[in-house]
């Protein structure tokens, strides 16, 4: 069970919180638990800079993977076209 608590957040960190909020149909205090959460779930070893170093790998990787996604569906269109040319003739 939830336990009042209080906590100082700046504008911008509250603002975010309740956009988020809306966008998940959730609540201000669940999104907050959820955040916490997320922190503590986190090794006491990974600071800023390596979870930002391990965001960007994470990013190359999806960036690699979408262009190979792109290349195979470039050459599915390709026999596609190939295999209709030839129900053609």
């Amino acid at each position: 069970m939830a336990t009042p608590t209080t906590v100082y957040l700046n504008s911008q960190q509250r603002k975010k919180l309740f956009q988020r909020a809306r966008r998940r149909n959730s609540s201000f205090s669940v999104e907050l638990r959820e955040a916490v959460d997320l922190y503590l779930d986190f090794s006491p070893a990974i600071d800023r800079q390596s979870l930002a170093a391990l965001a960007k790998q994470a990013n190359a990787s999806l960036d690699r993977s979408i262009a190979k996604l792109d290349e195979v569906i470039a050459y599915c269109h390709q026999s596609m076209e190939r295999i209709n040319e030839r129900r053609h003739r």
